[in-house]
């Protein structure tokens, strides 16, 4: 698996996306990784976009088809990784059906497709294509209704595609049928049910190169697109600029070598509800991958945040209930988090995997929590401020007996009692 950590500065975006008060000495952990799970093929994975509660992905993909794309949909397992995709079947025609952004309120999710209804265009050869255009399509409690395209004012008979919604604003990319290197962003603004004719953005987001695949912060307040424009590490690399609501001002900033590489990075979004950041690479001689970048959350901001936190990092020798020295380093956070917080009082629960006796590992887990109140009593925290319990077996993560599975299953649990 593809993993990058490095110490990164970071620029007026990052301060944005993250709420980072100081711009000059902040720094963070950043971990840039391929999705973990099933989502990446050997086939193009593009243009990514996260549900309201970050659990479901939508992306495009030929997968096993080898003429036209599909959307599809994975979903996040309680492990972290993206299980199987799954067509959307009610929103994909047996065209081409790309780029899908699904709203902040999860009620419309906006796509290209070339299928029936599409423009058509005239070609230099003399033939009729079918360019591809924006449609959308509203959920309706249970599944999404029939697609509609957008007016005029957006579709043409040239291509667009990669839309992006938020507020009242569309950005979206368009190019003449068969030549990308055109591509440019445009804007369009909804007033009530009425969209504004869209126009193209001026510099410094186009200019002679290819600009694609704009999207904005949650804030409003900084674009982010692609483009393959001079200076850049490889093809097509990640910029962001000041947006003021209708355009862009300013410098545009390169992302860096943490996002940008020698190869095409493309299709930049920022999850706020999970901090996630998700965006397209491709390397030479391959299709895009969907990649993530985030700031791992430190065991006392899962605390402050959830009230809880679930470690599946504090070790034990096997079928015992003794501490390997290897869990001092989770443990001591913990007891630096109860320092700070002199009123806080923690629940601990054991967990183990399906292996053994039932009976048996109730008694084991019910004896490891006990063990890691003893460690944190022993540092200084006092013993009535902590409560323990043991599920042996009975609340899984996983339901199967392999290594990965079990050792997530082994697991110790905190939480904060109110």
């Amino acid at each position: 698996m593809f993993l990058i950590k490095k110490k990164i500065f970071f620029g007026f975006f990052l301060v944005s996306l993250f709420s980072i008060h100081s711009l000059y000495s902040q720094q963070a952990n950043l971990v840039v990784e391929e999705l973990r799970g099933n989502v990446n093929t050997e086939f193009q994975e593009f243009s990514p976009s996260l549900s309201p509660d970050g659990r479901t992905l939508y992306f495009y993909s030929k997968r096993d088809r080898r003429q036209y794309t599909d959307i599809f949909t994975s979903k996040l397992k309680a492990d972290g990784t993206w299980d199987y995709p799954q067509e959307v079947k009610e929103i994909n025609s047996d065209f081409d059906d790309q780029s899908p952004f699904i709203t902040a309120d999860g009620k419309f999710l906006f796509f290209s497709s070339n299928r029936d209804g599409a423009w058509e265009a005239k070609l230099g050869n003399g033939k009729i294509g079918v360019s591809r255009d924006i449609f959308y399509s509203e959920w309706n409690g249970k599944s999404w209704a029939d697609p509609i395209p957008l007016p005029v004012e957006i579709n043409t008979d040239m291509i667009e595609e990669n839309p992006h919604f938020v507020g009242d604003t569309l950005l979206f990319t368009r190019y003449p049928f068969s030549k990308p290197e055109l591509a440019r962003i445009y804007i369009s603004k909804r007033k009530g049910k009425d969209w504004s004719p869209a126009i193209a953005l001026s510099t410094p987001i186009n200019d002679s190169n290819a600009t694609i695949a704009a999207s904005l912060s949650h804030d409003e307040k900084t674009i982010f697109f692609a483009s393959n424009r001079r200076g850049g590490f490889g093809g097509f690399d990640i910029y962001s600029a000041s947006w003021n609501g209708n355009q862009a001002y300013g410098q545009i900033e390169n992302l860096g070598k943490d996002f940008n590489t020698e190869g095409d990075e493309a299709y930049f979004s920022y999850h706020r509800p999970t901090k996630t950041i998700l965006f397209c690479r491709r390397d030479e001689g391959k299709n895009f991958n969907i990649l993530s970048a985030y700031i791992p959350r430190t065991i006392e901001t899962q605390l402050q945040e959830d009230n809880k936190v679930s470690l599946d990092n504090i070790y034990f020798e096997r079928g015992s209930f003794e501490l390997l020295p290897s869990s001092k380093a989770p443990l001591n956070q913990l007891v630096s988090f109860l320092r700070k917080n002199p009123n806080v009082k923690m629940k601990i629960t054991g967990h183990t995997d399906l292996n053994g006796s039932p009976s048996d590992n109730i008694e084991l887990s019910k004896n490891r929590s006990k063990s890691v109140k003893e460690f944190l009593v022993a540092s200084g925290i006092k013993e009535n401020r902590l409560l323990t319990d043991g599920k042996g077996q009975n609340e899984p993560l996983f339901y199967e007996t392999d290594e990965d599975s079990s050792k997530k299953n082994r697991r110790t649990e905190f939480e904060i009692l109110k």
